[in-house]
């Protein structure tokens, strides 16, 4: 510490503090005075904690050597940075692991090239042993779309008897017999079976036809955190909260109330059309879209993303009007549709029963459509509306959620004393599909578990380095923040 005046070094032994929520740590240093420089100068075998919070206090007692003084005590706080997974040493486990939007499809999605998940099935493996080895992690949270039901080429059927998928339940076991998948999912099976890390499963939007009782046949006895149909959310401590991010998507939510017995949402249409622009590769040459109708804002993001979807594969627009989108029983549609009836089935209604729908799926604060709509576009605003602003609670600090596939961090307010916190897990998708980084994830954490006066929030990147022989892979931080506990 570096003082305007020299220091009496007479006062400072009982006005000088550093200390943490074990109280003074006055045993662990020695105080050496040089004139206007203070230094402490710690004992060889204390360590400052990661993730910790540390004061150093400042009496009104300290004077200089001409009897100056403080005007009033400084209390200057101190946090150590947090410490990520590791594969070495005998650790608490303390650390919740996040990851999410795998997007894994089977055989036919690998072979057809409309798969969103091939490349990073090496580096999955790698980073499941990772964890697997590390002392510290307690939880494995998956938040979402681990399989992928949706990107189906619109001119295949999602169930056919010539490969055995005749239902859902049979579509993700073939996701997960799939040979690009087989040994992640064994390495899954392993986690649980181990039972010194607890997996944890919320649903996603490309697998909100999954079911507790399906996902139990493929990985037994991993824990399923769903709670409204094709929804889900995981609160592991006290105002955390974690969930995929769908729920407050107007075109990604269950919509269950525009067809009894039905819950797909328009987003599903789009992601068939994505799903043939990836195995085909057309060239562009736009026509006609959709005749108006419905509200301007849902006729705006159905036209928005379905334009979107044929400029970035160079596409022919597909027939309008012609029955070519094959559903064959996915989510209980037999008949196949034409994608201007796929749109006049939502433009009907949708936004008149947003807000029921919102009640249906257990949206904390519903939301005008318009904000519905635009949460598919950009999910920062959602978790400051439901869960960080929410009058009726007292607002969560860490919310993370997947879904957007923007891995990132960020604060609320935007300010120096912030409340919350919002941390994205981002994705695991092929590099070529998303335009930022991907194999992300999150290290969370809380302090109820470390024993420390903060929740630590970490995003990294697993990041290949090759070597002589096989690629090897690092932990590369993104972005770190922390919070105080209550």
């Amino acid at each position: 510490m570096l003082f305007s005046e020299e220091i009496n070094e007479t006062t400072v032994a009982d006005n000088i503090d550093f200390s943490d929520v074990t109280g003074s740590l006055n045993s662990h240093y020695d105080i050496e005075v040089y004139g206007k420089i203070v230094t402490l100068q710690f004992h060889a075998e204390f360590f400052l904690n990661d993730g910790w919070r540390y004061v150093l206090t400042i009496n009104t007692g300290l004077k200089s050597t001409d009897g100056n003084c403080l005007k009033k005590t400084e209390n200057i706080e101190f946090r150590t940075t947090g410490k990520p997974i590791a594969n070495i040493g005998i650790l608490q486990r303390t650390s919740i692991v996040c990851i999410s939007d795998i997007h894994m499809g089977d055989e036919r999605a690998v072979a057809g090239k409309y798969c969103w998940f091939d490349e990073n099935a090496d580096a999955l493996e790698n980073f499941l042993d990772y964890v697997m080895s590390s002392p510290n992690v307690k939880q494995l949270v998956i938040l979402g779309d681990l399989f992928d039901e949706w990107l189906v080429p619109y001119d295949v059927s999602p169930f056919d008897s010539t490969v055995s998928i005749q239902s859902s339940e049979e579509y993700f076991h073939a996701i997960a017999n799939c040979p690009t998948n087989l040994q992640i999912f064994n390495k899954f099976r392993t986690i649980v079976n181990e039972g010194e890390i607890e997996l944890i499963y919320v649903p996603g939007n490309h697998d909100m036809l999954l079911t507790h009782e399906i996902l139990n046949g493929i990985i037994p006895n991993i824990t399923w955190m769903g709670d409204v149909p094709g929804l889900g959310k995981y609160s592991p401590v006290d105002r955390i909260i974690m969930e995929h991010g769908h729920r407050y998507d107007l075109f990604n939510c269950p919509q269950s109330l525009i067809n009894p017995s039905h819950k797909l949402p328009p987003g599903y249409f789009i992601a068939r059309l994505y799903a043939t622009g990836m195995a085909s590769q057309a060239p562009y040459d736009p026509q006609k879209l959709i005749n108006e109708k419905g509200s301007f804002e849902f006729f705006t993001g159905w036209t928005l993303a379905f334009l979107t979807v044929l400029s970035n594969f160079n596409m022919d627009c597909p027939p309008l009007y012609d029955e070519i989108i094959k559903m064959g029983g996915i989510d209980s549609y037999f008949d196949p549709f034409s994608f201007n009836g796929a749109y006049e089935m939502y433009a009907d209604s949708i936004e008149t029963l947003w807000q029921e729908t919102q009640i249906v799926n257990e949206v904390p604060v519903p939301t005008s459509a318009a904000i519905g709509i635009w949460n598919g576009v950009d999910l920062s605003g959602a978790p400051i509306i439901e869960y960080m602003t929410n009058q009726s609670t007292k607002p969560y600090k860490i919310i993370a959620f997947g879904h957007s596939h923007y891995p990132h961090i960020s604060v609320y307010p935007t300010t120096y004393s912030y409340t919350s916190i919002y941390a994205n897990s981002g994705s695991w998708i092929d590099e070529e599909y998303c335009a930022h980084d991907v194999r992300t994830f999150l290290i969370i954490n809380p302090g109820e578990w470390t024993g420390s006066e903060l929740d630590i929030v970490m995003l990294y990147r697993f990041d290949p380095v090759c070597g002589n022989s096989k690629t090897e892979y690092k932990l590369v931080l993104l972005a770190e923040e922390s919070i105080e506990v209550d």
